[in-house]
């Protein structure tokens, strides 16, 4: 994005410009793209880049020479699977907060109302703000969620509501990232029902919390991009909320990087396995603890498998699997869970 030619195409054509940043970025981008593609040349008219916040400084460029800009900042925690608030990390934000301190006053700002890391950054500068999240002082406001072979909410925005529809697709990082691209569509004048229309084409990334087609006409529920406690915890939530599905699988490994509280924190997540699966298949020795957990709340040995590789096991997956079954999987990029997903994914869908 900062090569010298892309600048010089850039000053000479006066593009504007979206910059998304924050976690969740890539999901966020994802569905941004999918509202302006249908209404504008993404990409000759207008550019749309994600950063990291150790590399925001490379923007400042576009922001500050675009003759319409715009900054999305997602989110600087976890999200939290029972609540619709959060405090996010400020380390993780740092470079974004100055750059957006040192932005011209027409610059547009997206946050995320719920992360009150996130939110702060308004008082901290004059762009004009707009914000979205779950909760009730959100410009963009989520409610009224419902599950059915993807996400329906409720877009609340200046008194006007709008359902909107995302198919095959759940989890809260969806919602938030439905709303950041809301926010962008609105900015770039577009109405709320085309951006409503535009949404039912967004599918997401791949390990993102989305159904994809299983062998044996199953589903998969492929969230094997990355996990924290908390999105595991979410990701068992939505599976037991599928109602359509004769069984239930999780296949889940180890989520890596929790420290001190890797016991507690797995047999935590076993414990939501037994209220929401009928069968258990772990992966690696952290996730020993998940089927701990489970077991402790009563789920049979016989519907816990263990494996300490994934070669070991996804074969086994495979056998099991029956027509009318959605599997989740899920667990930490070091697992390489989307091993899984390859391995029972249809290769005729």
């Amino acid at each position: 994005m900062n090569n010298f030619l892309t600048k010089l195409k850039f000053l000479f054509k006066k593009q504007k410009v979206v910059i998304v940043t924050g976690q969740g970025r890539e999901t966020a981008k994802a569905a941004i793209l999918e509202v302006l593609r249908q209404y504008f040349k993404v990409g000759e008219d207008i550019l749309v880049f994600e950063s990291k916040d150790k590399d925001i400084k490379k923007v400042e460029f576009f922001l500050k020479r675009s003759r319409k800009s715009i900054l999305v900042v997602t989110r600087a925690g976890d999200i939290p699977y029972d609540k619709y608030f959060f405090d996010g990390d400020e380390d993780k934000i740092r470079n974004t907060v100055d750059l957006a301190r040192i932005l011209p006053s027409s610059t547009n700002l997206i946050l995320n109302f719920d992360d009150e890391t996130i939110r702060s950054i308004d008082d901290a500068t004059n762009l004009n703000t707009l914000t979205f999240g779950f909760q009730e002082q959100s410009d963009f406001r989520a409610t009224d969620i419902k599950l059915n072979g993807g996400t329906n909410f409720k877009l609340n925005y200046e008194g006007k509501i709008v359902p909107i529809w995302l198919g095959r697709v759940f989890g809260k990082e969806q919602i938030y990232s439905a709303l950041s691209a809301i926010a962008v569509g609105n900015i770039f004048g577009l109405n709320l029902v085309e951006i409503s229309q535009s949404l039912k084409d967004y599918h997401s990334l791949p390990g993102k919390m989305r159904l994809v087609q299983g062998i044996k006409n199953s589903q998969i529920l492929d969230d094997s991009e990355s996990a924290t406690v908390s999105s595991m915890i979410e990701a068992l939530e939505v599976l037991g909320n599928l109602q359509e599905y004769k069984r239930k699988i999780a296949a889940l490994g180890d989520v890596v990087g929790i420290g001190k509280y890797t016991i507690e924190a797995h047999e935590a997540i076993g414990e939501k396995v037994f209220e929401n699966a009928d069968l258990l298949f772990t992966f690696g020795a952290r996730a020993n603890f998940i089927a701990k957990g489970a077991r402790s709340k009563g789920m049979l040995l016989e519907k816990i498998f263990h494996f300490d590789t994934i070669e070991e096991g996804k074969i086994e997956i495979q056998k099991i699997i029956k027509e009318g079954d959605v599997v989740l999987v899920d667990g930490s990029k070091e697992m390489k869970m989307q091993e899984i997903v390859e391995e029972i994914e249809s290769k005729t869908s």
